[in-house]
């Protein structure tokens, strides 16, 4: 076990190695008492890209392990990691604060990205993070959703204390807005981007319509590695099956790996 003291001013234990043991420290230890530490939360430094720092949301789940340990889904942060450093485009569909477009942008100046964040709540987070890492010139934000056509869907916008629990409905409900929705194929189909190296998604149940909107690009092999979820739970509020991304992405050439509880990995055989 090594310990690294040079972490941003983080707790000492939470500058361990491995990182699975960092991560199981905090859970254990930080998680719930973190008043002391709301500093690190507005220049939060990256594992796995040192000369980044975030500004995050101090009562966010995910903003509170990625302040403390410097990551989040530890196993897909360690693979876009090492894409990133191959270079190339990534689509960021639900971006969120920008953890993973500035991981990749911050790999390389030639880097690209194009993120995709429907929750007007974070909008200035994630630019402001952009700007702050000099990283607003590789990065190309939309403000639309993602999804399997081109139209108009409510947005629950979720808990304020969280900025990533938002997703689309069906059904309007209180605090929900109206979003544009947009497929991957409508977008890139005829752009100049030929070939698109990391399709990262994260719309809290709507992976599956994201990953259809874009079966043209798949069937052609013009997306190479995909990582997506299945919130089981938010899944059936819209009727999506779970398998549904798996079965289409097979069917498309892909193989399939699963590397977390919820996450998936997909790239071509």
């Amino acid at each position: 076990m090594v310990i690294n003291i040079n972490q941003s001013n983080r707790p000492f234990l939470m500058a361990i190695k491995p990182l699975w043991i960092r991560e199981k420290f905090f859970w254990k230890l930080y998680s719930r008492n973190l008043d002391r530490y709301s500093y690190l939360f507005d220049n939060a430094t990256l594992e796995f890209a040192p000369h980044i720092s975030l500004k995050l949301m101090e009562t966010d789940v995910s903003h509170k392990m990625l302040a403390f340990c410097g990551f989040y889904e530890l196993l897909v942060s360690r693979r876009i990691t090492k894409l990133a450093k191959l270079g190339g485009l990534m689509i960021d569909v639900g971006a969120n604060y920008g953890y993973y477009s500035c991981l990749w942008a911050g790999a390389g100046g030639n880097n690209k990205v194009i993120a995709f964040e429907a929750s007007p709540r974070n909008l200035s987070a994630l630019k402001h993070n952009l700007l702050k890492n000099r990283l607003e010139t590789q990065v190309d934000v939309h403000e639309t959703a993602v999804g399997k056509e081109k139209g108009d869907l409510f947005f629950d916008m979720g808990p304020k204390e969280q900025s990533g629990w938002g997703g689309l409905l069906y059904e309007l409900k209180s605090d929900a807005i109206k979003v544009p929705v947009i497929s991957l194929d409508a977008i890139f189909l005829k752009s100049d981007y030929q070939n698109i190296n990391v399709l990262k998604i994260d719309t809290e149940g709507a992976d599956t319509w994201v990953i259809q909107g874009a079966e043209q690009l798949l069937r052609s092999h013009r997306i190479r590695h995909i990582f997506f979820e299945e919130n089981i739970v938010r899944m059936e509020k819209l009727g999506i099956k779970p398998g549904e991304s798996q079965k289409l992405l097979r069917d498309c050439g892909y193989q399939l790996d699963r590397i977390g509880v919820n996450e998936w990995y997909a790239s071509l055989i």
